[in-house]
């Protein structure tokens, strides 16, 4: 996001925050340790590890109901749909 920033002329020092839903992958990009149970760990962890040591992100923990992105990207019920269109500040248009 920052490189984005970049392009257009922005520049910021602002940690960014990503709100994560697994406390698992939370703690294991926080510890600068590496161990052999980690050896398998997807890139993906190690990148973020980098980065947040790097002062470039922190990640902070989201309930798995309340993560807006889920909308994006997965099959939701209803419920799980409308509520996190109306996080999001989506109103639906009324059918006709």
């Amino acid at each position: 996001m920052k490189e984005s920033f970049k392009d257009v002329n922005i520049e910021t020092k602002q940690l960014i925050t990503i709100y994560y839903d697994d406390t698992s992958a939370i703690s294991l990009s926080k510890n600068p340790v590496m161990h052999s149970k980690t050896k398998h760990t997807p890139t993906t962890y190690h990148f973020l590890r980098e980065q947040m040591a790097e002062q470039n992100i922190k990640l902070e923990y989201i309930n798995t109901k309340e993560q807006i992105a889920d909308i994006f990207t997965k099959p939701l019920s209803r419920e799980a749909f409308e509520h996190l269109r109306q996080k999001m500040g989506v109103i639906a248009l009324a059918s006709h």
